[in-house]
């Protein structure tokens, strides 16, 4: 078997054997190809929907001569015998003409044709091609007369709404699967029941329940063709009320998933298939069971986002439409050998340079996927300079373990590259660790509260009293003030020691830091990203989808926020700057030289050298940020704080930090995909769903749970019992 490019000219018209104001496109077709294989195959490639329209496929011999009509096989076997000679694209194109059926020079016949009065043969996919000079005009007349009969409002036109309320004689719907869905639909609204008398690929008949009715519909296809038209329609019904009421057999999964349709388009709203139930009751009066609510609800979820499985095979299409739309954007498609999927990488253009803007604090988390194949979701994220949260990039992976962590950094590394001072910051998660010291070994990676955790766990007698030392040493700014809380730590449990020295001091507390990552302690701001819960249930095609569209939400609305600033630094770091201004107030500053100042705070001393940027508290040097010493000092020089601010928190660093917005996707109708991503086939990957119903939080460790509160006795306000068993009562 043979494959063969064709390079081909659609929606264009014929000017003296000229094709213009046509647009180009391409399609790949095989030497077995018949007729229909053709049409098919260019009516998909240009998205030509063949119950509405139909196509006349031409070439050139050679230039001068007159085209040559596709319209059978032996037609399709002659073109494709000239391509396997002449193997350049652009040789023997393909004019296309797109026309309507409802086209007043056209015919439709009982034959696979349409004839035009220039008795040229038009395509109609749905049936056999036959020699136009085998047709006898006599036997298409009733037909032609049809045509003439057939009355299309261009108002009403063909309805393709499966929710069309007004039904109606004379009505043409898209096909005979609307008119099904319609008339299901304004049974359960208007409450009656009705069975099919007749029902084939080309009639569908109606009757009441009740044989003795008056009420009755009939519809059939237009021109043998796909479409429907209502034929007769009596709208009365001449039987009693029991009869109708009495069940609902039209109220099928189907019927209801149409009903319910559009409480479903926004991933965040929760309906449940109890809310189907209720809604179903208050509106229509009918009462649904459970499983068959459940059932409606799946059919609106592959109605809404498709089928699990073939969502895999849109990802190339879609990653090559965000590249095109967002141009600088990244994104990785990597599979197994068997082609089945494996991880997907995207970091959008807007945030790569955004990146470059930002303090270089890179934090890194993960969060379970609940889709039919679950999964994972790997993210990574920044501040920008008003303290809110940069999305950075995002990967899809099979699960949580050292060969996607470190797939995932590899990609980061190349799409960010490594910058001075950069730090990791994540839980203490054995694969990130393995990961970042493959990737990234120069780069230090941190942890804190997560530490706290294994500590908590570790030490259970003591963990109460050794709570708020642990977080006090952590945060400590000087190594004088962290041994001093370390000697405190020892007074309570030895052990501790030694167990957070092997961890790595630099790693986790502020004091023994070999980078300036002040605030920035724990993973926070990447949970907080994962923490969109409802988009973890999206098949993994609109998982993409869902974060451009949140990232272009957030991208628009920060950078407003931006350009509304009228401080100098940005929203958070203004207000940290205030802050310590308050504080400094009743502080005096004695100069010792240009530079080098004395600050009291009490009896306390502090010095702080503004050539530096430092003061002996920490702060300043760390945060950089005007600690109170500086601002006491800062006041006392009559000096602005702004130039003793890191430039990473200032206006003009925001607002480039969002000079590139996030473009929309265009609707998928429209997208041009070439044949080499096209034939870029992603299978699902091989782990499966599993046969019980998926959780909705993942399980944490008893010790990681809230504490409950403690209660005490309304007597004697003493802890660990109750009134029932109090033993202080007055006697």
């Amino acid at each position: 078997m043979e494959f063969f490019p064709v390079y081909v000219l659609h929606s264009g018209e014929w000017e003296e054997n000229k094709f213009i104001n046509f647009v180009s496109d391409c399609v790949i077709i095989e030497s077995t190809f018949s007729y229909n294989n053709l049409v098919a195959a260019i009516s998909e490639q240009i998205r030509i929907n063949s119950k509405l329209n139909t196509i006349e496929i031409n070439f050139l011999p050679n230039e001068g001569l007159q085209p040559i009509l596709i319209y059978n096989d032996t037609s399709v076997k002659v073109y494709i015998e000239l391509k396997k000679k002449s193997l350049n694209f652009t040789k023997y194109p393909m004019f296309v003409t797109v026309k309507e059926i409802y086209d007043n020079r056209l015919v439709a016949t009982s034959s696979s044709c349409l004839v035009a009065t220039s008795s040229s043969c038009l395509v109609v996919t749905s049936f056999n091609s036959i020699d136009v000079s085998t047709i006898d005009s006599t036997e298409i007349m009733p037909d032609i007369e049809l045509i003439e009969n057939t009355k299309l409002s261009e108002n009403t036109g063909i309805i393709d709404n499966m929710l069309n309320e007004f039904v109606e004689k004379d009505q043409v719907y898209k096909d005979k699967e609307t008119v099904m869905n319609v008339m299901k639909d304004l049974a359960v609204r208007e409450r009656f029941q009705f069975k099919v008398k007749r029902s084939s690929a080309t009639k569908y008949h109606l009757m009441c329940v009740d044989d003795s009715c008056a009420w009755n519909f009939k519809s059939s296809a237009v021109f043998k063709a796909n479409i429907f038209k209502v034929r007769s329609y009596n709208n009365n019904h001449t039987c009693g009320y029991g009869e109708r009421y009495l069940t609902q057999r039209q109220a099928t999964s189907g019927v209801i998933a149409s009903i319910v349709k559009d409480k479903y388009v926004n991933p965040k709203k929760v309906y449940t298939a109890n809310d189907i139930i209720e809604d179903i009751q208050k509106q229509h009066g009918i009462e649904v069971s459970y499983m068959k609510a459940w059932r409606a609800k799946e059919i609106v979820m592959t109605m809404i986002r498709g089928s699990p499985s073939d969502s895999y095979k849109e990802l190339p299409k879609y990653f090559y439409m965000l590249e095109q739309t967002n141009p600088g954007t990244v994104t990785k498609l990597h599979k197994s050998e068997d082609g089945c999927f494996l991880y997907a990488y995207v970091s959008l253009n807007a945030s790569i340079k955004g990146w470059e803007h930002c303090r270089p604090i890179m934090v890194v988390d993960e969060s379970f996927l609940k889709a039919a194949y679950k999964g994972t979701i790997l993210t990574s994220c920044t501040h920008d300079g008003a303290g809110k949260i940069l999305p950075l990039a995002y990967a899809i992976v099979d699960s949580e373990n050292n060969k996607s962590w470190e797939w995932f950094f590899v990609q980061i590394k190349g799409t960010f590259g490594v910058r001075e001072g950069m730090c990791i910051v994540s839980d203490r998660n054995e694969s990130i660790f393995n990961a970042t010291k493959t990737v990234y070994p120069e780069v230090p990676h941190c942890i804190y509260f997560h530490l706290w955790q294994n500590v908590k766990r570790t030490f259970k007698k003591h963990h109460k009293q050794l709570k708020d030392i642990f977080f006090a040493l952590a945060r400590a700014y000087t190594i004088e003030k962290f041994e001093y809380h370390m000697t405190e730590m020892c007074k309570i449990d030895p052990r501790v020691q030694p167990y957070l020295f092997e961890v790595g001091y630099e790693r986790w507390s502020r004091a023994y830091s070999k980078v300036k990552r002040s605030m920035v302690m724990t993973s926070n701001i990447a949970e907080s990203i994962n923490a969109v819960k409802d988009a973890r249930e999206l098949p993994v095609m609109r998982l993409p989808e869902y974060m451009t569209n949140l990232l272009q939400q957030w991208n628009n609305k920060n950078r407003k926020s931006a350009m509304e600033t009228s401080t100098e630094l940005g929203e958070k770091y203004d207000k940290l700057l205030r802050e310590n201004l308050i504080a400094s107030e009743q502080m005096t500053v004695s100069p010792a030289t240009e530079h080098l100042y004395t600050v009291f705070e009490g009896v306390r001393r502090n010095i702080v050298c503004l050539e530096e940027g430092t003061c002996s508290c920490g702060k300043f040097q760390m945060d950089e940020l005007p600690c109170l010493h500086a601002w006491a000092v800062l006041k006392n020089q009559q000096l602005k704080p702004g130039q003793y601010c890191s430039f990473y928190y200032k206006k003009d660093k925001l607002l480039r930090t969002y000079e590139f917005p996030v473009n929309p996707m265009p609707d998928e109708s429209l997208w041009v995909i070439p044949i080499e991503v096209m034939k870029d086939v992603v299978l699902p990957p091989k782990w499966r769903r599993n046969a019980v119903r998926p959780r909705k939080e993942r399980l944490r460790p008893a010790l990681e749970k809230e504490s409950k509160k403690a209660f005490s006795c309304s007597v004697c306000r003493q802890g660990g019992h109750n009134r029932k068993t109090c033993r202080n009562r007055p006697k």
